[in-house]
C-alpha cells in the first residue's frame, strides 16, 4: 500500500469520525433543545393553565335565563286602554326581530359589528383592526374590538371592569354563547338589552322614548340616530346634545353605506331628514292614587298566591312587577277618576288651607267609587294634591278615621232588620237613657235635644244617636260587630262598647271598608269583594290570574231594601239633603266628635261612593274642627255623584217580595187607634214577622180645664171643660249632670202627655151660692129683674129668650155687679130670663130662670074737645099739650124708683144692671 493510499485512507477515516462527531453533537443539541422546549412548553402550559385557571376561577355561571331581559310591565283601564307602563329601574319593552325596522338592525350591525354573522363570538380581525386604528388614530375616534356577542355577555354576565381577566372571561362566554344560540337569537337579545339613556332599555322603549313610535316604524334617519346612542348615551342622546347626536348619526349612516347596507344617496338623504323628537319623558304617571294601590298593594298580594312567585318576599314581588313584563288589567274608569281628583284638588272647595314645609296640605279628603254588583273599583282618590315624596299616603285605602254616625245602618239598623227585631216603622224612644256598664253610658244627641217617640225611619234619616244605641243594645254588640265584619268592616277588633255605633271607635275605619259595607246594601244584601284588578297576563300572553268575584249573602234582600228605603229619606228630608242630582240616591252621613271628620256614604244601583273630609292629625286635642257632613253633601258629594253618574240611565232600587206596607201610628208603631191624630198616621214597609199587632193605646182622650190645662175640678165651668187627645207616652228621666249639656232636658213630645190623675185644676176652687128671690115684672114698658145678692159672687150674667127664639142670648159681655137688671122696652111677648152668678175664679152658680109677659103699652088718652068759637072776636086756639117723653133706652129704669121703698134707690148707681161700669 502506498503512502498516498495510506494517507487517503486515514483522511477518509478522519472524515467519517468528524461526521459522526457532528451527528452526535447535533443529536445532543437537538436533545438539549427538545428538553428545553419541553421544559419551556411545560412551563408555558403550566403557566397558561395557571393563568386560565386564575381567570376562570370566578367565572360567573353560564345561566341562559340571565339573557331574558327585565321587561316593563303595563297597566290598563277597565276598557283595556293603556294607562301607563310600570317603569322601574329599567324601562324595557321586549320585541322580536320581526317587530323591529330592518334599518335598526342594519344600523347596529354596521356601527357595532359588521362581521357579526361571520365570527364565532369574537373577531380576531376586528380586534387587530381596532388595535391598529386606535394605535395610529387614523379615524380620529376610538374603536372597540368587542363584538355584539361580547357586548351582550359583558352586559349580562360580567361586571363593567376593564381587565385582562374580565376580557378572557368575556371571550370564553361569548364563544360558549355562540354554541348555544343562533345569531338571530343573540342579536335579538342584544337589541332588547342595550341602554339608550332616560331609563330606556332596548330598541322598542328607545323608539317610544325618543320618537313616540314603535321600533318597526322607525325611518332610516331615526334608526341611525338610535344606533349611535349606546356607545356614549350621556353624550349622544339627542335630548342631552342634539348636535353630537346628529354627528354620531352621520357616522352610522356613512358606515352603513360603506358596508353596502344602504346607498350613499340614501345616507345623504337620511342625514338631511328632519328629526322630530317626542319630548322629554316624564317620570310621573297618570292617576297615581289608583296606580299606586294596584302596584304597591293589591297586585303583590295576588302574585304572592301564584305558584310562579312562590317563595318570593313581597319586596321581591314588587320588584318583579316592574321587570316581569306583566300586563295588568284593572277596573279603573279614567273619566271618573280624573273628575273626582279635579273636585277634591279644587282649592275653592275648602275654607282656609294650611301647609307646613315638606308636609301635605290641610285639610285633606279621600274618596272611593265602586260597582256594588261586580266589586270593580272605578276610582280611588287617596288625598288632596298628590305629591311624590310628600303626599303619597293613600287615606282611602290605608287611613283609619273616626266614623261619626256613618256606620249606624251597618252596625245597628240593617242587622236589626235582618234579625226581625225592627222595621222602618218600629218606634223607638229618643229620650234620656242610661245604659249600665263600668262606667255607665249616658248617650246624647248631636243637637243636645231629644225628639221623644220616633220611628226608625225618622231616627236614621236625621241621624239620632240614642235610638241607634238602643237598637245596637237590643241586638247585642257582638251581633252588630259580626254583621259589620261580614259586610266588610275589618277594623273593629278592639271595639266592644255601644258607643261604636255613634263613632266611638278605637282605631277608626277606612274609606275602602266603608265602601265595601255599603255595597252590600246597594247589591240587595250580597257582598261582592271589591277589587282593582281583573286579570294579569305575562309577557308571553299567558293568563296568570283572572279575578273571580267572591259573593256572599250577608243580608236578606228585604233587610237590604228596607235599609236603603230609609237612607233614601236621608237624602230627601234628612241629613243629606245637599245631594240633588236628579235621580234616586241613598246616603248616610257622619260627623265625628268635635266636627273633626265628615263622611258621606252614598249609593245608587250603579255605584257606591264614599267620601271623607278632615285633617291628618290634631295636635291640639281639644280644638274643634269645622267638618260638617251636612255641608259636605253639597260642597263635595253632589258634584262627585254627578260626575260618577254622568251619561248613565236612571235606575231605581227594586223592592223584593215579602214586604207589606202597613198603616201605623208613628208614636206607638201599632195600628192607628180611635184617637190617633191624622198627622201621626203614616204608612211604612214591614216584613211579615215584624208587622205590628194591636192598636195604638197611647193616644187617649182626657177632659181638661182649658184655663189651667189640668184635669177639671168640680168647680170648673162647663165652657172651660174640653176633651182633648193626648199622648200617653212612657215615663222618662230628665237629664242631670251625668249628661253633657243643659240639666233638666226632656223629650219634645213630653208636652203632649195628659195631666196626671192628681193634676187637678187649681184655678177653680169654689162655686157661688144659689140665687133666690128672683122676680121679673114690666115697669113702664121695661122688664125689671131683681134677686137676692149671692154669697161669693162677684157678678151676674143675664140671658134672655124672647118670642120665636129657640135659645138664650147673653145680654152683656161682662157680668153686672148688682142684684138687679132692667131690660129696656122689649117688644110685647113672653120672655124668659136666666140669671147666673159667677165668682172671681170664673166659676158659675146654678142658673135660675124667670119668665114675664110684656104687654103692649096703653094708648094715650084723647085730647079735650075744643070750645065753640065766638063769632066775634074769634078766640086764639088752645095749644096742644106736649106728649110725655119716651124713656132713654140707653138708661133703663133711669126715671124709676126702687122696687122696695125700704131699700136705697140704685137706679142712679153706676153699678146697676145696664152692664157698664
Amino acid at each position: 500500500m502506498s503512502t498516498k493510499d495510506f494517507n487517503e485512507g486515514n483522511k477518509k477515516k478522519n472524515n467519517n469520525k468528524d461526521k459522526n462527531l457532528r451527528k452526535q453533537r447535533m443529536k445532543r443539541l437537538f436533545l438539549i433543545l427538545t428538553i428545553v422546549f419541553v421544559v419551556f412548553a411545560a412551563a408555558a402550559a403550566i403557566t397558561g393553565y395557571a393563568a386560565v385557571k386564575y381567570y376562570m376561577d370566578d367565572l360567573p355561571p353560564f345561566d341562559p335565563s340571565e339573557l331574558e331581559p327585565a321587561r316593563t310591565s303595563f297597566l290598563y283601564d277597565k276598557n283595556g286602554d293603556l294607562v301607563t307602563p310600570l317603569m322601574g329601574a329599567e324601562n324595557r319593552i321586549v320585541v322580536s326581530l320581526d317587530e323591529m325596522s330592518p334599518h335598526i338592525i342594519d344600523a347596529f350591525i354596521a356601527i357595532e359589528d359588521e362581521r357579526f354573522f361571520e365570527h364565532p363570538g369574537f373577531d380576531l380581525r376586528g380586534i387587530s383592526r381596532a388595535f391598529w386604528n386606535n394605535l395610529t388614530n387614523q379615524t380620529g375616534t376610538v374603536q372597540g374590538g368587542s363584538t355584539i356577542t361580547q357586548q351582550l355577555v359583558k352586559n349580562t354576565f360580567l361586571t363593567p371592569e376593564r381587565t385582562i381577566k374580565r376580557k378572557v372571561q368575556e371571550l370564553y362566554l361569548s364563544y360558549q354563547l355562540e354554541q348555544i344560540y343562533s345569531k338571530e337569537e343573540i342579536l335579538e337579545f342584544y337589541l332588547n338589552h342595550i341602554f339608550f339613556d332616560f331609563n330606556a332599555y332596548g330598541v322598542e322603549a328607545a323608539a317610544q322614548t325618543y320618537f313616540g313610535k314603535s321600533a318597526n316604524e322607525l325611518t332610516l334617519a331615526e334608526a341611525a340616530m338610535l344606533a349611535g346612542i349606546p356607545n356614549l348615551p350621556g353624550k349622544y342622546s339627542p335630548y342631552r346634545n342634539f348636535e353630537e347626536a346628529k354627528k354620531r348619526q352621520a357616522v352610522v349612516l356613512t358606515r352603513m353605506a360603506e358596508i353596502g347596507k344602504i346607498t350613499k344617496a340614501e345616507a345623504e338623504a337620511a342625514k338631511e331628514e328632519e328629526i322630530i323628537l317626542a319630548g322629554l319623558p316624564k317620570r310621573s304617571y297618570p292617576h297615581p292614587w289608583f296606580v299606586d294601590h294596584v302596584v304597591l298593594d293589591e297586585a303583590p298580594e295576588i302574585l304572592a298566591t301564584l305558584p310562579e312567585y312562590e317563595g318570593l318576599t313581597i319586596a321581591e314581588i314588587k320588584s318583579k312587577l316592574y321587570t316581569g313584563g306583566l300586563h295588568i288589567y284593572t277596573t279603573l274608569d279614567q273619566r271618573i277618576q280624573q273628575s273626582i281628583v279635579d273636585i277634591i284638588d279644587n282649592p275653592k272647595k275648602y275654607g282656609k288651607s294650611t301647609r307646613e314645609e315638606g308636609k301635605p296640605i290641610q285639610p285633606q279628603a279621600a274618596a272611593i267609587v265602586t260597582d256594588p254588583k261586580t266589586g270593580h273599583v272605578a276610582a280611588i282618590v287617596g288625598g288632596r294634591l298628590y305629591e311624590p315624596e310628600i303626599n303619597v299616603f293613600n287615606r282611602a285605602t290605608k287611613g283609619h278615621m273616626q266614623a261619626g254616625s256613618v256606620l249606624k245602618p251597618i252596625l245597628a239598623y240593617a242587622p236589626a232588620f235582618n234579625e226581625g227585631v225592627a222595621a222602618p216603622g218600629t218606634v223607638l224612644d229618643d229620650a234620656p237613657i242610661v245604659f249600665p256598664g263600668n262606667p255607665p253610658y249616658y248617650p246624647n244627641n248631636y243637637s243636645n235635644t231629644f225628639k221623644g217617640l220616633v220611628t226608625v225611619r225618622y231616627a236614621l234619616s236625621v241621624s239620632l244617636n240614642i235610638p241607634a244605641v238602643s237598637v245596637l243594645s237590643e241586638i247585642g254588640v257582638e251581633t252588630g260587630k259580626r254583621y259589620a265584619e261580614k259586610m266588610g268592616i275589618t277594623s273593629l277588633q278592639d271595639d266592644n262598647g255601644l258607643s261604636m255605633v255613634v263613632g266611638g271607635l278605637t282605631k277608626g275605619v277606612s274609606v275602602w271598608e266603608t265602601a265595601q259595607a255599603f255595597s252590600v246594601l246597594a247589591n240587595e244584601g250580597i257582598r261582592t269583594d271589591m277589587t282593582t284588578i281583573t286579570k294579569i297576563v305575562d309577557s308571553e300572553g299567558n293568563v296568570l290570574y283572572e279575578h273571580v268575584p267572591n259573593k256572599e249573602e250577608v243580608l236578606s234582600p228585604q233587610a237590604a231594601w228596607l235599609t236603603t228605603s230609609v237612607l233614601i229619606d236621608t237624602v230627601r228630608t234628612g241629613t243629606a239633603t245637599g245631594i240633588r242630582i236628579g235621580r234616586t240616591v241613598a246616603a248616610k252621613t257622619g260627623t265625628s266628635d268635635l266636627s273633626r271628620d265628615a263622611w258621606v256614604a252614598a249609593y245608587t244601583p250603579q255605584y257606591v261612593t264614599v267620601f271623607w273630609n278632615g285633617q291628618d292629625s290634631w295636635p291640639n286635642k281639644t280644638k274643634r274642627g269645622n267638618f260638617e257632613s251636612y255641608l259636605t253633601t253639597g260642597i263635595f258629594m253632589d258634584p262627585i255623584l254627578e260626575a260618577v253618574h254622568k251619561g248613565l240611565p236612571k235606575e231605581e232600587f227594586k223592592r223584593p217580595s215579602g214586604l207589606r206596607k202597613v198603616t201605623i201610628c208613628r208614636k206607638s208603631g201599632l195600628h192607628p187607634g180611635e184617637f190617633c191624630p191624622e198627622e201621626d198616621i203614616v204608612s211604612d214597609w214591614f216584613t211579615n214577622e215584624t208587622i205590628p199587632k194591636g192598636n195604638c193605646e197611647m193616644h187617649v182622650e182626657v177632659e181638661i180645664c182649658t184655663e189651667s190645662g189640668l184635669r177639671p175640678s168640680e168647680f170648673c165651668p162647663e165652657e172651660l171643660r174640653e176633651t182633648k187627645v193626648f199622648l200617653n207616652r212612657p215615663e222618662f228621666i230628665k237629664t242631670d249632670r251625668r249628661w253633657a249639656g243643659r240639666v233638666g232636658r226632656q223629650p219634645a213630645d213630653a208636652e203632649l202627655m195628659p195631666p196626671a190623675e192628681d193634676e187637678v185644676c187649681d184655678k177653680h176652687t169654689s162655686r157661688p151660692g144659689e140665687i133666690n128671690n128672683v122676680q121679673a115684672k114690666q115697669v113702664n114698658g121695661n122688664v125689671q129683674l131683681t134677686w137676692s145678692s149671692v154669697k161669693g159672687a162677684s157678678g151676674y150674667f143675664i140671658a134672655r129668650k124672647g118670642p120665636g127664639e129657640d135659645s138664650f142670648t147673653l145680654l152683656q159681655s161682662e157680668p153686672i155687679k148688682n142684684a138687679n137688671y132692667t131690660d129696656p122696652a122689649p117688644p110685647p111677648g113672653d120672655y124668659t130670663y136666666q140669671i147666673t152668678a159667677v165668682n172671681a175664679e170664673g166659676v158659675k152658680s146654678n142658673t135660675v130662670t124667670v119668665s114675664v109677659k110684656v104687654e103692649p103699652p096703653a094708648p094715650p088718652p084723647p085730647p079735650d074737645p075744643e070750645p065753640e068759637p065766638e063769632p066775634e072776636p074769634e078766640p086764639e086756639p088752645e095749644p096742644e099739650p106736649e106728649p110725655e117723653p119716651e124713656p132713654d133706652p140707653g138708661k133703663p129704669g133711669e126715671n124709676e124708683g126702687p122696687e122696695d121703698p125700704g131699700k136705697p134707690d140704685d137706679s142712679k148707681n153706676p153699678q146697676n144692671g145696664n152692664g157698664k161700669e
